[in-house]
């Protein structure tokens, strides 16, 4: 008969023991689930098929990956727009200005008009040199340099070829050539991007946008090119006689309302752009956003489940608890009594 007992009071302590672990283990995983907001047992939530699972990390892995780069081609963007604009800013006003001298003024008015003309041919160039994140914007695939010589080496390497110039109209064309023509000067000598375009910009599945423009582009070296002329006119380069002088300015005037039309149009085309980026993240968004409710679909432990089945086995536990300390005190005399 003790035998016997003995035997069931062991095989009632085992049981107890076994209970309460796995009473601890559910209070470990529910506790854990409550905290992360995630299943703890995730084959048992999927029924130990992953390829649903497997979908969606792919998503959005490849969602990161297209936001990063739509976020990169959107900042880049709107740095070239801020870089085309600052070139535009430096002929917008000026260029009507001494347009307006070369017809009507006197040459002293001219000659202060055109004054600060070699800066903003620096500070034009400098717009095309402007770099984002060391990515150099207008020098297409050697994006780790800047595109262009300085304004002050351009006309350095024109003032010879202005020298013993007498006729506006043959200056016009020697910094035109140089400016424009395939193979001259500004190729050969100021360009220092790529040989080749930028990679264009990956916005998502079989989605891609052009990287942008460069400074061989027609708009920006007509631009230069009359920023140019009305600098070494301001140095008395080529002709000397009042005359030659107006026409040479007005020609450069005319070149620089020529070139910011283009430049408008170039900004124009830019914004389009920046409008297929915008559109491109808003896009990215909503497709993470839905992936991340499909993932949380999937993972996700209902909070408040989960908290009624924590209390539920806090219970079950404080109970074990008591059963097991008044077991552990049963005397023989209180068994039989």
């Amino acid at each position: 008969m003790m035998s016997w007992t003995s035997i069931g009071d062991r095989a009632q302590y085992f049981r107890l023991n076994n209970d309460g672990t796995h009473l601890q283990r559910e209070l470990q995983r529910l506790t854990s689930e409550l905290s992360t907001g995630r299943v703890a047992d995730i084959g048992r939530r999927t029924g130990g098929d992953f390829a649903g699972l497997a979908d969606v990390d792919r998503g959005l892995r490849l969602n990161a990956a297209y936001t990063g780069s739509i976020a990169r081609a959107g900042l880049q963007a709107e740095a070239r727009q801020a870089s085309l604009e600052r070139l535009q800013g430096e002929v917008s006003g000026f260029a009507p200005q001494i347009l307006a001298y070369s017809t009507g003024g006197s040459m002293h008015d001219i000659e202060i008009a055109l004054a600060d003309a070699s800066d903003r041919l620096g500070q034009a160039v400098s717009a095309l040199n402007t770099s984002v994140g060391g990515v150099s914007l207008f020098a297409g695939d050697a994006f780790d340099q800047p595109v262009l010589m300085s304004g002050d080496e351009m006309l350095q390497d024109l003032r010879p070829l202005a020298a013993g110039i007498t006729i506006a109209a043959d200056m016009v064309a020697i910094v035109e050539d140089w400016f424009l023509s395939p193979g001259g000067g500004f190729e050969t000598a100021a360009w220092q991007g790529g040989a080749d375009q930028a990679s264009p910009a990956i916005l998502g599945d079989g989605l891609r946008e052009d990287a942008g423009v460069t400074a061989l582009d027609h708009a920006l070296r007509e631009t230069l090119a009359g920023l140019a002329l009305a600098a070494l006119a301001d140095e008395n380069a080529g002709p000397a006689t009042d005359a030659e002088r107006r026409a040479l300015v007005t020609a450069a005037a005319m070149r620089m309302q020529s070139g910011e039309d283009r430049v408008i149009a170039l900004r124009a085309e830019l914004g389009t752009s920046e409008s297929r980026i915008e559109q491109a993240r808003v896009s990215a968004e909503a497709a993470r956003a839905s992936l991340e409710i499909e993932r949380s679909r999937i993972l996700g432990a209902d909070p408040y489940r989960t908290a009624s089945d924590l209390d539920a086995v806090e219970v079950r536990l404080e109970s074990l608890y008591i059963v097991t300390a008044r077991l552990s005190a049963l005397t023989l005399t209180e068994y039989l009594r």
